[in-house]
């Protein structure tokens, strides 16, 4: 994945955008006219970097597998630039276009190639991801585009990691009471004392307590000791953990619960948009969405997600409810 250091773009596209009308040329030097009305797919690609190498070949197999189906594919040169092998890639996936100078892929927001989009008839993108992408993925997206999307309805979990965080995990709790979401936060035990306040608050507005560690060690994480103190400190006996460094959420018992997750790796500090587009790419029903406190990322990106995630049929569930 090649990110485009000349193209910072404002507001990186999301499921659930528009897809604005646009105007580009062929390689011919026909005009290529785009208005919503039919399934399109857009691959945007650089070829002064070796990611169409993988990427093209991928998404002609895609169009080869939903021939017949009414979808137009598109490959955008994001500099206007095409190479004899390049050409030869995209040869039977679809238009080949270019925007010399990149203005219009800045103003769509596209800031990092290989990204693929697939936009519905109505101009709704339904499927929006960065990186080369998996075929069988791409052929999903473009058949439920066709079809029409339902909601996708289903339960989803918000959960924080590292809780209680040294900063703005009031401001956590302000942001998921206004917008009236439950989620589980993984608390560090050697913090609970410290925090009565804070957890009672928590426990108070309906959220739930789990585990991560008394102390962010995985090697020694003294789950008898959390179940304790964070017991004694906001009256709610957790009964989930989720070990330092893992994506897994086990019982007491080390049972593993069987659901998918979501990772946006939002400790990396990627960036409000950047964080909200991976969220969103990654959810899908039944999934468990994994965040941190104290991030400012998250807590700026999570009213954007979770108004996204609304609009998309999911209800917002605690894993204490499992």
């Amino acid at each position: 994945m090649i990110p485009l250091v000349a193209f910072l773009a404002l507001s990186a596209p999301a499921v659930g955008d528009r897809l604005v009308p646009f105007e580009l040329r062929t390689l011919d030097g026909a005009p290529y006219r785009w208005a919503p009305g039919r399934t399109t797919v857009l691959s945007f690609c650089a070829f002064w970097c070796d990611t169409w190498k993988d990427q093209l070949p991928r998404v002609r197999e895609a169009r080869r597998i939903t021939n017949g189906l009414p979808v137009d594919y598109a490959t955008v040169s994001v500099d206007g630039r095409w190479t004899e092998r390049s050409k030869a890639a995209a040869a039977g996936a679809g238009a080949m276009l270019g925007d010399p100078g990149g203005a219009w892929t800045h103003a769509v927001g596209i800031d990092r190639v290989p990204y693929t989009l697939v936009v519905a008839p109505s101009g709704r993108i339904e499927w929006a991801t960065y990186g080369t992408v998996r075929t069988t993925a791409l052929v999903d997206a473009v058949r439920k585009a066709v079809a029409g999307r339902q909601a996708e309805g289903g339960p989803i979990y918000l959960t924080f990691d590292d809780f209680p965080a040294a900063r703005l995990s009031d401001e956590l709790l302000d942001v998921l009471r206004a917008e009236g979401v439950q989620a589980t936060f993984f608390c560090l035990g050697a913090k609970a004392e410290a925090s009565k306040s804070l957890l009672q608050r928590t426990v108070r507005e309906g959220h739930v307590l789990g585990i991560h560690s008394w102390s962010h060690d995985g090697d020694r994480p003294e789950l008898a000791r959390c179940v304790a103190a964070i017991r004694a400190a906001s009256g709610q006996s957790p009964a989930l953990y989720r070990p330092p460094g893992s994506e897994r959420v086990l019982t007491l018992a080390g049972e593993p619960l069987p659901l998918p997750v979501d990772d946006p790796y939002d400790y990396t500090r990627p960036g409000v948009d950047e964080l909200a587009r991976r969220v969103l790419a990654g959810a899908r029903p039944g999934a468990v969405v994994q965040l941190h406190a104290g991030v400012e990322d998250t807590l700026r990106a999570l009213p954007k997600i979770l108004k996204s995630l609304r609009a998309r049929g999911y209800a917002f569930e605690t894993l204490k409810e499992l």
